[in-house]
């Protein structure tokens, strides 16, 4: 093998490694507080639940809610898209991005609904 093959397939083996790295530290990220995510300017997860009835829609393309985070700080929250169904009916909502100005940019929203799978209570002598 060349020195010029070894160069190369040294740089994309660095390359991929960095890529999967960045792939890895995003999605193991935890989530903060929006007082933490203010704190920074790269994008992060906040964990909370959307306040009732503050859904605004600004265009075809963009909504605003109010979300609750778990030290009660209640930020307006700006995305993309369309509002998912069930925002308000969501046992918890994760915004995903960052601050600008006073509005939190989602660049995802992610609601995760109770377990449809729940185990049933049954009469006393169905149970064993």
């Amino acid at each position: 093998m060349k020195k010029y093959d070894k160069v190369v397939l040294v740089l994309l083996l660095l390359v991929f490694g960095v890529g999967i790295f960045m792939t890895a530290r995003n999605a193991l990220s935890t989530y903060v507080t929006f007082a933490e995510a203010k704190a920074t300017t790269r994008a992060v997860q906040v964990k909370g639940s959307a306040v009732a009835g503050t859904l605004e829609e600004l265009d075809d393309d963009r909504y605003v809610f109010l979300m609750e985070d778990s030290n009660g700080e209640v930020v307006r929250v700006v995305a993309g898209g369309q509002a998912p169904d069930n925002l308000f009916e969501a046992e918890s909502v994760v915004a995903k991005g960052k601050y600008d100005g006073e509005d939190f940019l989602a660049q995802n929203i992610l609601v995760k609904c109770p377990s449809k799978y729940e185990a049933e209570e049954h009469p006393a002598e169905v149970q064993k």
